[in-house]
């Protein structure tokens, strides 16, 4: 007994002299060690004794613990079978991998801890070895699990790459696999309704205290946990089979099908939890070393796009169904484009190879409300794929709808424009044309107002209401339409008086020119300057209108001076030769009055008065005329001997003063 004793405190300050680092913690030769200490302590009494020879076994056999070996190169793979199973025994050693890691923390707390409760003992404590086999326990551990870590993390792209040669060689068979997928989906959404039953139960016992019970259910949702595990491993084979398949045939569709096969994943207990992280790596290497990282990186930024999209929203609308409906309204756009160039295009040369005029009027009509009905569909569609179901939005549609049909009303009276004016001609052809105008803009003016009614009464917008509501607000419009209505009647009354017409040379006022356009409300004369100016109709209506173009002929009225040495003989023969000269020129008036008298004696000259009408009213050739009238009377002056005076003063001296 003392020997052992002995034996063992020799062991003790050894351990406690010697680094921990370099005796218990090292592998080379501490088999031995712990083997003699094992041996010394059968014969122990101590009460720490069964607990170190447990830490002992434990240190001996650290090696069975951790991640177990694997190697690719004993692994035959020569079915989709074999495949599948290689490549999940793959991901269970990365998801294994991935759980030990998280444990290594957890072990370094306790090491440190270990560490700190050694550093507080002396020499003699009785529990020093026990602590100190502890250490050299967790610290192996930790060691094996971190080296078991790492070798995976640096194989497991070698083990996959290796595996993904066998691919081309594999024949995967689908025949009836997404109905195995079913079954498997069944059967486990049959456990997960088990499990909530029992753990609703257990709950129950549990509030009754019956703690045997309770154990009872946990061991059997244990087991059904366990049981749908296996079913969620053998459908994600099932979808690995799929996805192996499309892989082969580099097929996009395996971005597809790993999004399910993870979502699976995701059903796992919490015992499997990294299998999902695992797959996740493993697939993608597989996909990127299939397809190339370039069609990998597209996709997932295709990926990263529709996530964006989908998770964030815009006045409460998903951003993806934002983006959607304005791509159908662009589309629509699009379209009406391709109208326009193509359909249109096509229609309008049909058109003008018949010989009716009708197709080109109808076409002229229908062309802008289509193009517009383009966008009506456009806005509808767009702003049902957007879920934006509302009444305003009904209304919206409703008010362009209103606005299109409108539309073709108010095109249609201006293609039948000419239509319009044959019509006005029943009326007069004299004013043919301003008649057919105030029809054109009279029909245009109410389309446009009951077009705006319809579309104010889609809005609950009660316009003969809103107008009597206004009180004295509705006095103030209806003076303020005083003079817009006055103007009205004017022109009504400018045309029923015929008094003027377009082109007309007219004089209002101080207001000369030739009339341009005669309107509802005004008419717009064209000066001898070019200017235009627009008269109110109610002033046209309310003052005298010189209108030059209504006469036929125009008046020549004029003086002709000559000299006080004129003499009666003179006189006469020059009257008489200047009324010759008019009866016989052509272009004399020879109905309209007709005057030459000499009647007055001027200051300077003796005075003759000549008085006639050229037969035209035309300003240009009136000119012409009277330049020859002119020309005829000086030769007739001359030719009697006499002269033309001009204004001049006679002064006499009665007498020079010297």
């Amino acid at each position: 007994m003392k020997k052992i004793f002995l034996i063992i405190s020799l062991l003790i300050t050894f351990i406690k002299a010697a680094d921990l680092n370099t005796t218990l913690l090292k592998d080379n030769n501490t088999s031995a060690i712990y083997k003699n200490i094992l041996k010394s302590l059968k014969t122990s009494d101590n009460p720490e004794t069964a607990l170190q020879k447990t830490l002992i076994v434990k240190i001996l056999n650290i090696k069975k613990e951790g991640i177990k070996s694997f190697d690719i190169y004993n692994y035959k793979v020569s079915n989709q079978k074999n495949f599948i199973d290689t490549f999940f025994t793959i991901v269970e050693k990365i998801a294994e991998a991935k759980r030990y890691k998280k444990s290594l923390s957890q072990l370094k707390e306790q090491l440190s801890d270990i560490e700190e409760d050694i550093s507080k003992l002396d020499s003699n404590a009785t529990n020093l070895l026990t602590l100190q086999l502890e250490y050299a326990y967790y610290y192996k551990k930790y060691d094996k699990i971190k080296k078991d870590i790492e070798k995976v993390e640096t194989l497991y792209e070698v083990w996959l790459k290796q595996l993904l040669k066998y691919l081309p060689k594999i024949e995967f068979k689908t025949t009836n696999n997404n109905k195995s997928v079913k079954e498997l989906q069944k059967k486990i959404l049959q456990i997960d309704k088990k499990i909530k039953k029992l753990e609703i139960e257990k709950e129950r016992w549990r509030i009754l205290d019956k703690k045997r019970y309770v154990e009872n259910l946990e061991k059997e949702i244990q087991r059904l946990t366990n049981l749908k595990d296996s079913y969620i491993k053998k459908e994600i084979k099932s979808q690995l089979l799929l996805f192996f398949k499309a892989l082969k045939q580099k097929s996009e569709k395996v971005f597809q099908l790993k999004i399910d096969i993870l979502e699976t994943a995701s059903k796992f207990s919490s015992k499997n939890v990294d299998i999902k992280d695992a797959l996740n790596e493993a697939l993608n290497i597989f996909i990127e070393s299939r397809l190339g990282k370039t069609t990998t990186y597209i996709y997932q930024l295709k990926e990263n796009a529709m996530f964006f999209l989908t998770q964030n929203r815009f006045f409460n609308i998903p951003l993806y169904k934002i983006v959607a409906g304005i791509g159908i309204f662009l589309l629509f756009l699009f379209l009406r484009k391709l109208f326009v160039l193509i359909v249109l295009k096509i229609l309008k040369k049909m058109s003008e190879k018949t010989k009716s005029s009708l197709d080109d009027k109808v076409l002229a009509i229908v062309t802008e409300p289509l193009k517009f009905a383009f966008i009506i569909v456009g806005f509808y569609l767009s702003v049902k794929v957007m879920d934006i179901d509302s009444e305003t939005v009904d209304k919206i549609v409703r008010s362009m709808v209103i606005v299109a049909i409108f539309w073709l009303f108010f095109d249609a009276v201006s293609v039948l424009e000419k239509t319009i004016f044959n019509f006005a001609k029943k009326f007069g052809k004299e004013l043919y044309r301003e008649i057919g105008n105030f029809f054109i803009k009279t029909l245009k003016i109410f389309i446009f107002s009951v077009g705006l009614v319809a579309v104010l009464q889609e809005w609950n917008i009660n316009v003969s209401a809103f107008i009597a509501s206004l009180g004295l607000g509705g006095l103030a419009f209806a003076l303020a339409a005083k003079d817009t209505a006055a103007n009205l009647f004017g022109g009504l009354t400018i045309l029923a008086d015929k008094s003027l017409k377009i082109d007309d040379w007219i004089k209002v006022q101080d207001v000369e020119g030739t009339v341009e356009d005669i309107g509802l409300r005004t008419i717009k004369v064209r000066t001898f300057e070019k200017s235009l100016v627009t008269v109110p109709n109610q002033i046209v209506a309310n003052n005298p209108i010189e209108n030059f173009s209504r006469r036929d002929i125009r008046r020549i009225k004029m003086r002709v001076g000559l000299t006080y040495s004129t003499t009666k003989e003179q006189m006469d023969e020059i009257l008489k030769n200047i009324r010759n000269m008019l009866k016989s020129h052509p272009r004399i008036d020879k109905k309209a009055t007709m005057l030459v008298n000499f009647d007055e004696f001027q200051d300077s000259s003796l005075s003759i008065f000549i008085y006639c009408f050229t037969n035209t009213a035309n300003w240009q050739k009136y000119l012409e005329i009277k330049e020859d009238v002119n020309l005829k009377i000086m030769d007739i002056v001359e030719s009697a001997g006499a002269e033309f005076a001009f204004p001049s003063q006679s002064i006499y001296v009665e007498k020079i003063v010297k």
